[in-house]
C-alpha cells in the first residue's frame, strides 16, 4: 500500500472547541482537526492531509497555511489547547468519492527524516528477502477491524526495523528497505542490522527453519541508545532486539504460531499488551502510558493491532495497523515521522 494516503473522506462529527468560540473540532476518520467555526458540517466531503505530508509551496499558499508549516511539512499541533492532526480542505472535484487517494493529484510527498546510518554497506538485493509490511495508521482506517473482533495488541517499539533470515541457504540481514552486507563474524555486534544474529536464539531459529524452507525471515525492532530518542534503559551504545513477525515461504505466520516459535527458541518479542474484542476507544487508551519494555524509562510510542489469524483487506492489504499515542505525537522530540 502507499506510504502516503491523502484520502477523500466525510466529516463524521463536529463539536465545540473547549477554549475558543471561533473554532470547532471536526472528526474525520480517526483524526481530530481544529477548524474555523461554521466552515464545515457533518457529512461534508473533504480532502484530508495527514501529519507528515509535505506540501508544495504553491499549494500551501493557495490553502493559506504556509506560515503554519515547518519546512512545508504538516505537523501535529495544539490550537488553543486542543490537539489537531493534519489539514482538511474542500475537494477540487465534486466527482471524487470517499476513500479515493488524491496524493498524486496534489503532488504532495511524505516527510522522510534524515537517515542516521549510512547506506554504504548496502548489499545487492535478493527478491526473496522481502521487505516488511507497510503498516498503515489506524486513524486513517478506523473501520478495518469490526467492533468486537478479537485482536492482538502489542507495544510499538521506537527503534529501527530489522529483518534477518535464511534465504536459499544464505544468511541475510537488512533494514526495512536495504539488505546489508555481511560483516566479518567478529563485527556482527557492531552492525545494527546483523546484531540480531549474534543472539543464539535468533540464529538457531533461522538456521533450523532454513534447512527445511527456501525463505525464512524474522522481523523485529533493534532499539537502544544509538538508534532513536528512546533508549529503553540502554546506554553507552548498547542495543537490543525484539521480534514481531515471522515469514516462511511467502506467508506470515498467525500470531499464536509465531509466538510458539519464539517461546521454543527463547526469542524475546515486542511486549504483548492485550488480546481483546476490538474497540477504538480501548486501543486509544492502550496506546498511552509507560513502555513495558523496561521499567521507569519513558512513555510508549503507541501500539500495533492485528487479528489473531492473518487476513487481508482491499483497503490496506495485509491487516496490521498502528495507533501512535497522543503523548508521543506531542512529545519533546522534533523529528517524529509517521513511519
Amino acid at each position: 500500500m502507499s506510504s502516503l494516503i491523502v484520502p477523500v473522506a466525510t466529516i463524521d462529527k463536529i463539536g465545540p472547541h473547549s477554549n475558543a468560540d471561533a473554532l470547532e473540532l471536526a472528526q474525520v476518520l480517526g483524526w481530530q482537526i481544529v477548524v474555523p467555526k461554521g466552515q464545515y458540517t457533518v457529512g461534508d466531503k473533504i480532502v484530508y492531509f495527514p501529519p507528515d505530508t509535505v506540501l508544495p509551496l504553491e499549494l500551501s499558499e493557495r490553502f493559506g497555511v504556509t506560515k503554519y508549516l515547518s519546512k512545508q511539512r504538516i505537523r501535529c499541533a495544539k490550537l488553543r489547547g486542543e490537539p489537531s492532526f493534519g489539514l482538511i480542505v474542500k475537494p477540487e472535484d465534486a466527482a471524487w468519492e470517499p476513500g479515493q487517494n488524491v496524493a498524486d493529484f496534489y503532488s504532495v510527498k511524505k516527510y522522510e527524516p534524515p537517515l542516521r546510518s549510512s547506506a554504504g554497506d548496502a548489499e545487492v538485493d535478493n527478491p526473496l528477502f522481502w521487505e516488511y509490511t507497510e503498516i498503515e495508521n489506524m486513524r486513517n482506517f478506523p473501520d478495518i477491524f469490526t467492533e468486537g473482533e478479537t485482536v492482538l495488541v502489542s507495544e510499538k517499539v521506537h527503534g529501527t526495523s530489522s529483518r534477518v533470515g535464511m534465504v536459499e541457504g544464505e544468511l541475510m540481514a537488512g533494514s526495512k528497505a536495504l539488505r546489508r552486507k555481511r560483516p566479518d563474524d567478529d563485527r556482527f555486534a557492531v552492525s545494527t542490522y546483523w546484531f540480531p544474529l549474534t543472539l543464539e536464539s535468533v540464529r538457531r531459529l533461522v538456521e533450523d527453519l532454513g534447512q527445511e524452507h527456501q525463505q525464512v525471515i524474522l522481523f523485529g525492532e533493534v532499539y537502544g541508545s544509538r538508534i532513536q530518542s528512546f533508549a529503553y534503559g540502554l546506554s553507552n551504545g548498547r542495543i537490543g532486539f525484539r521480534a514481531f513477525d515471522l515469514l516462511v515461504d511467502g506467508a506470515y505466520l498467525d500470531w499464536p504460531e509465531f509466538l510458539a516459535y519464539c517461546e521454543r527458541y527463547g526469542i524475546e518479542t515486542v511486549p504483548v499488551m492485550a488480546r481483546i474484542p476490538f474497540s477504538l476507544d480501548e486501543i486509544k487508551r492502550l496506546s498511552e502510558g509507560s513502555t513495558l519494555l523496561t521499567e521507569n524509562a519513558h512513555i510508549r510510542e503507541g501500539v500495533v493491532v492485528r487479528p489473531i489469524q492473518e487476513r487481508t483487506s482491499p483497503k490496506t492489504g495485509r491487516v496490521i495497523l498502528k495507533y501512535v499515542s497522543d503523548s508521543y505525537l506531542f512529545g519533546p522530540k522534533s523529528d517524529y515521522t509517521d513511519k
